[in-house]
């Protein structure tokens, strides 16, 4: 493993525990109703801030990587085959990424299930099985694009903002980009991945196996996630609906697409 990788899995615990600490003491300051909840909504609560965090930070890097930088570029100078194709950058994202999801996956355990379910703990596991052919590894982590609209879904629920314009726009913005970031990519993903089996014998066998399972893998719980969010989309379409009235309209009485957060699982959870 190189030591950027190993130097900025250092940075991604870094900037998780700092931003959870953060999170823990300005929450109770700054929102009314988070002294109101239970320990463990509090915990989860908490989390959505280095969630968020990485979710933009990862974006940010695979963004740059796949639309600016001709390390991927289909056009790119030099020989070297797709899947062997690496940068700083790209090691930097795919170590920052390491120390998120292993400092998550570990509070996961510790604090089983409040931190997230079973489906989180594979969710987690898969991505963190990186190593070779970094761009597919990347496109994967993209689907992190996501988080921050299922993230601000839960902060305006427990908040006691449900009825606000904001929770029926972010809705909607969740549904699209979780169709476009989390479905459609992958199909990309896959066409792209058959187009170039032929370099396969370049990497590992075991970055082969994990190329031919993980992303299957979490292209069923996004489907099985997706499920979710549209049915809570249908109800916020086609439900009742209230007026928001401000703070004295707390009540959550609007539905809305139910659906994890890219790091902790569905309502419980993929934070």
């Amino acid at each position: 493993m190189r030591l950027i990788v190993v130097e900025a899995a250092g940075v991604g615990y870094a900037v998780y525990m700092g931003s959870l600490r953060l999170a823990q003491a300005v929450s109770p300051r700054l929102v009314t109703r988070y002294r109101e909840m239970t320990a463990t909504e509090q915990l989860e609560w908490d989390g959505r801030l280095p969630s968020t965090i990485h979710a933009f930070a990862i974006t940010a890097a695979t963004l740059y990587l796949f639309l600016l930088s001709p390390v991927f570029a289909a056009g790119a100078v030099g020989d070297s085959p797709f899947v062997l194709r690496t940068s700083p950058l790209s090691d930097a994202a795919l170590g920052f990424s390491l120390g998120y999801f292993s400092t998550d996956l570990l509070l996961l355990v510790l604090y089983y299930p409040s931190f997230g379910g079973p489906e989180m703990a594979v969710h987690h596991l898969a991505a963190l099985a990186s190593g070779q052919a970094h761009a597919y590894t990347l496109a994967l982590l993209a689907t992190e694009c996501t988080t921050p609209f299922v993230n601000l879904r839960f902060l305006l629920d427990k908040g006691g903002w449900r009825d606000h314009p904001a929770y029926t726009v972010n809705g909607m913005a969740l549904l699209i980009s979780w169709i476009v970031g989390r479905l459609v990519l992958f199909l990309i993903f896959f066409y792209h991945v058959f187009h170039h089996l032929g370099e396969f014998h370049l990497i590992t066998p075991l970055s082969r196996w994990l190329i031919y399972l993980v992303p299957p893998t979490l292209f069923v719980l996004n489907a099985f996630w997706f499920t979710k969010i549209l049915k809570g989309a249908l109800k916020l379409m086609f439900g009742p609906h209230r007026k928001w009235q401000g703070g004295s309209n707390m009540a959550a009485t609007a539905a809305a697409p139910a659906g994890p957060s890219a790091g902790r699982g569905e309502e419980k959870k993929e934070r």
